[in-house]
């Protein structure tokens, strides 16, 4: 504890005193920025808040990890800055030199937010600003009188000169979005602009702009304003505000310009005269909603480009336009590139498993045909080899790897879904709907039991919109059996009956349904959420009818399916991300995770391969995989599964040294027995739960080689729950566990 708190002393007196080294004597270093808006309430209905005014500010502090440390100014500072040898040059380079308090960039800042607020509608706003020194620090605090803001009073259309736009922007199906009474602001009348260039675009105004849109604001009428749209109509072609329709359409594959045509259905496709098109051209006919004859509309061309990129095949894919001369007539040009039918490819790697958390190789060759029967349907096939040396106190190793893997994968992805119409009704606005066939077989031999597991699975999957995915699994079919059994288990087996069932052969007849949910902004920073929920039952259907089909019993009066008892047990887990954006490179990860299964009626226990487990390198990194719990369960169990699983993870993600990035972790959690379990602590009791938390952390380092990362972990317990003094008093003693793996932990 004495070690600890000198380290604590130490960050602290580092984080206070070491960031004003080597700053002139009439410098200031910005310690921080604060924002104190008068009234706040009122603009926060607004949707105006203080996180969007600190993006503002164009001035910054230097960037702290956890909070406090200015990582990044240590490194900096750790040089001497007349010195140009490559150590110090290097410290200056991966470092972050002082933020020197710089008014004219306060002044910046003081403009930008009065603009803001005026944007927003808060035409008499104010801002000041309050420099605070402090011993060669300083704090700005901008304090912001947003005022009154502005209303809308009446909006007038009638002053625009064409008729049919006129009645179309009036007509029931614009669906404009501003209305009197709602707050004026630049940002929500330039969007109604926009919605209105949207809206022409879609009924054949091919040339039109929002920038051909003005508006005039009356705010003569205290704090009311009148708006009037209008159109412009000085040095402007008249040819913006007509209609054009589609005269033809060509569509060349593989960028083919001269070649064979062939015409079906008003299409023009032309392809090389001596190649074959490799995807039925009725299939891209049925995707185009680009229809010879009818209006120009953006829409049709975003859903046509839509369609035809869902189907996964298209390399490429370009829609354009191109204006006949002396009509109002366009001719459409859709450019296609095909993939190579036939691929293949062959991968190695050296990792530490996901779910063994074990140093291991593996190796396969993956080959597919992505146009299996001339409509995009994709066969991949995998075969897979993997090799790992698992610790274990079971029995002494003496092979170099002692766990062994073959996996073969056989997946069909059909680009529809394959149910019937009155069902795909409901679902026709979702995109990249397929349906998936997979067949899959794996063999492992491992050095306490051996087991076969094969798999058929029929499922679907569409998006409704580009942040949702909804995944289900009608029939997924699984028959395990579970081979050599080492003595250890054996004599376990003997002693805990409860283990029993989880180590017999079974036959699974399961359906899932998986919902995903992604918000992330691959080319924006910013914070977003990532949340997975799937929900699993099994044996339903066949305990129902086994009475009624006279199903074969075993000694326990369970039901038979191929000799073997099926499974029968429901099954849920959830799991919550937020990732926090301080920075691209200063990320904020909280990840919760619950998990629950129970068995009822055909089966005792789950299965063992959907039980839950707890500890590796995408868990409580400080234990090995299956090395936690159940509960508080003392006895050393190398293969350690529940019922129910809660785990919660805190992660602080930064940049260390160019590719080099680093991390501080907190895992914490554990899982749970529900009934039939013996040993002593491992039932799940409510009120006792907490009690059974483990607790690990510690720091990685991440090298990112752009395509992949590559990441090690290093953790320490610092609560077991199988401990009778379950804190741990000096968890920087040497108890350390390391944990290579491939990408992030989550």
């Amino acid at each position: 504890m004495i070690k600890n708190s000198i380290l604590f002393i130490l960050l602290f007196t580092l984080a206070s005193c070491y960031s004003t080294k080597h700053i002139q004597s009439d410098q200031y270093v910005l310690k921080k920025n604060t924002i104190v808006i008068y009234d706040e309430t009122n603009i926060r209905k607004e949707g105006i808040t203080k996180k969007d005014i600190h993006d503002i500010i164009k001035q910054k502090p230097n960037k702290k990890i956890i909070g406090f440390i200015p990582f990044h100014l240590w490194l900096y500072n750790l040089s001497k800055p007349k010195n140009e040898n490559w150590a110090n040059s290097y410290l200056r380079k991966i470092g972050e030199s002082p933020a020197i308090l710089d008014t004219e960039l306060v002044e910046k800042s003081k403009r930008q937010i009065k603009s803001y607020f005026e944007n927003n509608g808060y035409f008499t706003a104010s801002v000041t600003t309050d420099i605070i020194h402090d011993n060669k620090k300083a704090r700005v605090n901008y304090l912001v009188k947003p005022g009154k803001s502005f209303l809308i009073q009446d909006i007038n259309y009638k002053n625009i000169h064409k008729k049919d736009i006129y009645n179309l922007i009036k007509s029931k199906k614009a669906k404009l979005n501003m209305k009197s009474g709602d707050l004026f602001t630049y940002n929500n009348v330039n969007n109604e602009r926009i919605l209105i260039e949207k809206i022409l675009k879609n009924n054949g105004y091919y040339k039109f702009s929002n920038e051909l849109i003005y508006v005039n604001a009356d705010s003569t009428q205290g704090n009311k304003i009148n708006l009037n749209f209008l159109l412009k109509t000085t040095n402007i072609d008249s040819s913006v505000y007509e209609k054009f329709s589609i005269e033809n359409i060509f569509i060349h594959i593989d960028k083919v310009e001269n070649g064979n045509t062939k015409i079906l259905k008003d299409y023009n496709f032309i392809f090389a005269k001596e190649a074959k098109h490799n995807l039925k051209l009725e299939i891209i006919s049925e995707l185009i909603n680009i229809k010879k004859n009818q209006l120009y509309s953006q829409k049709d061309i975003e859903e046509t480009y839509r369609n035809l990129s869902n189907l996964n095949f298209f390399k490429q894919i370009q829609i354009e336009f191109f204006e006949l001369d002396q009509s109002n007539k366009l001719n459409c040009i859709i450019s296609l590139e095909s993939p190579t039918k036939m691929y293949y490819s062959i991968e190695g790697e050296i990792k530490r498993s996901a779910d063994e958390g074990n140093l291991g190789i593996s190796s396969y060759l993956q080959f597919g045909n992505n146009n299996l029967l001339g409509g995009a349907e994709n066969l991949n096939g995998k075969i897979k080899i993997s090799l790992e040396n698992r610790q274990t106190n079971i029995e002494q190793n003496t092979t170099l790897f002692n766990t062994r893997e073959i996996s073969y994968e056989l997946k069909l992805r059909v680009p529809k879904l394959i149910i019937p119409e009155l069902i795909t009704e409901k679902i026709t606005k979702s995109f990249q709907m397929n349906t998936n066939f997979v067949f899959s077989f794996t063999k492992r031999e491992r050095p306490d039991f051996s087991s076969q597991v094969v798999t058929q699975k029929l499922g679907y999957s569409w998006h409704p919109n580009d942040k949702i995915i909804h995944q289900l699994n009608l029939i997924e079919l699984s028959y395990s059996d579970i081979g050599e059994i080492n003595s250890f288990i054996q004599n376990e087996l003997i002693e805990n009956p409860y283990l029993s069932e989880q180590f017999e052969d079974k036959f699974i007849p399961a359906t899932n349904y998986i919902f995903t949910f992604n918000n992330q902004k691959i080319y924006k920073i910013s914070n977003y959420t990532y949340f997975r929920t799937k929900a699993e039952f099994s044996g339903n259907m066949f305990s129902v009818i086994g009475p009624v089909l006279n199903l074969k019993q075993n000694n326990d009066n369970n039901y038979m399916l191929f000799n073997n008892p099926f499974s029968q047990y429901i099954r849920v887990e959830a799991d919550f991300r937020r990732y926090i954006m301080f920075s691209k490179e200063n990320i904020l990860v909280l990840r919760g995770f619950y998990g629950l299964g129970y068995s009822y009626n055909n089966s005792d226990e789950l299965p063992i391969q959907k039980q839950f487990f707890s500890g590796g390198v995408n868990s409580i990194r400080a234990w090995e995989a299956f090395g936690l719990g159940p509960g508080s369960v003392t006895t050393q169990n190398n293969y350690s599964t529940g019922d129910i699983k809660l785990e919660l993870n805190f992660e602080y993600r930064f940049r260390l040294l160019n590719s080099l990035k680093s991390a501080f972790f907190i895992d914490a959690g554990n899982i749970w027995s529900i009934k039939n379990d013996p040993r002593q602590g491992s039932i799940f009791k409510f009120n006792q739960f907490a009690n059974d938390i483990a607790i690990g952390i510690g720091t990685g380092f991440r090298y990112d080689f752009d395509f992949f990362v590559i990441r090690m972990d290093i953790a320490t317990p610092l609560r077991d729950p199988s401990r009778e003094k379950r804190w741990i008093e000096d968890p920087l003693n040497g108890n350390f566990r390391y944990n290579l793996a491939i990408g992030y932990p989550f």
